[in-house]
């Protein structure tokens, strides 16, 4: 049988936002001061860009409930892997959400391309070339 037990429970806690994996250790005041950014990050893009929680919900795939968390508490964090998704709406490398730099068309198609999966990277790294190489003609 199965049932939602402590270990979910703490997975739940753990990989949630809010995330602060690495209170224990030297450096788990940096943690702090990192999720403070990326929630500052996500509601000045949001502000500035007009972006509704649908309207990321819809192009990330991050839930609902996980967008209303990091909004809704101070220092909350979220995954990596949903970080990268919220960066990559902007057109945005994770480094340049937090910072709240432009994104050049570089770092855009940067933060797009690393969203694929390896076998479709090579394809369009396949078209890429592709491309160029009929420039040579």
């Amino acid at each position: 049988m199965l049932f939602h037990d402590q270990q979910c429970a703490n997975w739940h806690s753990a990989l949630q936002v809010p995330n602060d994996t690495l209170p224990n250790v030297p450096l788990g005041s940096l943690s702090r001061l990192m999720a403070d950014d990326f929630r500052s990050a996500l509601m000045w893009h949001m502000e500035n860009q007009g972006t509704t929680i649908a309207e990321l919900v819809s192009a990330t795939g991050v839930s609902r409930d996980v967008i209303n968390k990091l909004r809704a508490r101070d220092g909350s964090s979220t995954t990596v892997e949903n970080g990268m998704l919220l960066a990559a709406y902007y057109g945005k490398t994770l480094n340049e959400f937090i910072k709240r730099q432009e994104a050049t068309s570089t770092s855009r198609l940067a933060a797009l391309f690393s969203l694929l999966e390896p076998e479709e990277q090579r394809v369009v790294e396949a078209q890429i070339r592709g491309i160029l190489s009929s420039h040579e003609d």
